[in-house]
């Protein structure tokens, strides 16, 4: 007989949405160094503190790995331009504002749970498949 699956790690389960604090609480997760992002030395000051402000939000459920280094950099400088523009006084392009969105969205600071739909039964459910077969 074939051992079952491995289980899975928490936070490839909070990603999910399936993470259960009475299975996983005792799991601890071990996030390598070198898997981080490196901080690379052509950020600008503005792009540095976004560095800051969104490694965090980044580095738990492993959405940015040092791959991903200099493209999380380039984010970082977007938004530290339109943070700067918008102390300004001046509307940022909306180039920026648009490329900033798609690239949050692909490092998972914020995205598809915020595009759920909600059905008329108060967001308990958004599948379009659930009435399926049901005759009334």
């Amino acid at each position: 007989m074939k051992r079952g699956p491995k289980p899975e790690l928490p936070s490839t389960k909070a990603a999910r949405g399936t993470l259960q604090p009475c299975r996983d609480a005792g799991r601890v997760e071990m996030i390598e160094p070198d898997a981080l992002p490196s901080k690379p030395d052509w950020l600008t000051a503005a792009g540095e503190e976004v560095w800051i402000d969104d490694i965090g939000r980044v580095t738990p459920d492993r959405l940015a790995t040092e791959k991903d280094s200099t493209m999380f950099a380039t984010y970082c400088n977007i938004v530290g331009a339109m943070a700067e523009a918008w102390r300004a006084g001046s509307v940022p392009p909306a180039a920026h504002i648009m490329e900033a969105r798609k690239m949050a969205e692909q490092f998972g600071i914020f995205g598809r749970k915020s595009r759920l739909k909600v059905g008329g039964d108060g967001g308990k459910t958004t599948n379009p498949f659930a009435r399926n077969g049901v005759r009334r």
